[in-house]
């Protein structure tokens, strides 16, 4: 399997890339500034024929453009995309609001995964049993709403969701599934130390979902476990 995970130098997203390689996967991890991701560093020292790291900023379509043509000299097909990075941050609450930072929420974890498949979409198209998982957040849930939370998290976690899901109904004929996939509240950096379950088994999770993925599961929204959520 070939793989590519934005996001990957740290948190949900390096656990990733460790799974993935230690399966023998072949894994083209990106992040802002590959310099500074010294333990994505050392996974790849550790994995040299399977892991390589690539300049991504997911905000700059400049920036997209250059790493798909990084990654095609290594590569012609994908078999799964993983729009791993996002940010969740305090856009000031109710009262306090700070456009700067809601628009940047929303660019990160709304927009950037949509463009990111917009780029690398032909890779992906040329891929085996080609899947697209889009990260998402029980936060995005509407039905099952945290009364108290970040607005513009949730927010754009939520239009993720519209998204992925018009996404996958525009490419189910081309075969590639599409889906939104919540990783349980995880001990990184942006879940915290109080959080449910550590990254090790949120992704071994994931895996097994991921890898019996089908077609009919397209434009589902899944906790690591495999369980649908509600919208």
């Amino acid at each position: 399997m070939k793989v590519l995970i934005t996001g990957a130098n740290r948190g949900i997203g390096l656990e990733f890339v460790r799974q993935f390689a230690a399966r023998g996967e072949r894994v083209f991890a990106t992040c802002r500034q590959p310099a500074e991701a010294i333990e994505l560093q050392d996974l790849k020292a550790q994995n040299p024929d399977l892991v390589s790291i690539t300049a991504l900023d997911v905000t700059d379509p400049s920036s997209i453009a250059e790493s798909h043509d990084a990654i095609n000299t290594q590569t012609e097909t994908l078999d799964l995309l993983i729009n791993n990075a996002g940010v969740n941050i305090d856009d000031g609450g109710f009262g306090a609001f700070n456009l700067e930072t809601m628009q940047s929420i929303l660019t990160v974890n709304s927009i950037a995964p949509m463009l990111a498949t917009q780029q690398y979409l032909d890779l992906v198209k040329a891929g085996s049993e080609p899947k697209i998982v889009n990260m998402s957040s029980g936060n995005g849930s509407l039905t099952n709403l945290v009364p108290r939370g970040h607005y513009s998290y949730s927010a754009s976690k939520a239009a993720l969701s519209m998204y992925s899901l018009r996404l996958s109904h525009d490419l189910k004929d081309t075969g590639v599934i599409v889906i939104m996939l919540h990783p349980g509240w995880v001990k990184t950096d942006m879940g915290g130390p109080n959080a449910d379950i550590t990254p090790q088994d949120s992704i071994e999770s994931m895996l097994q979902f991921i890898d019996t993925l089908t077609l009919d599961k397209s434009g589902g929204y899944y906790d690591y476990t495999g369980k649908t959520l509600p919208w």
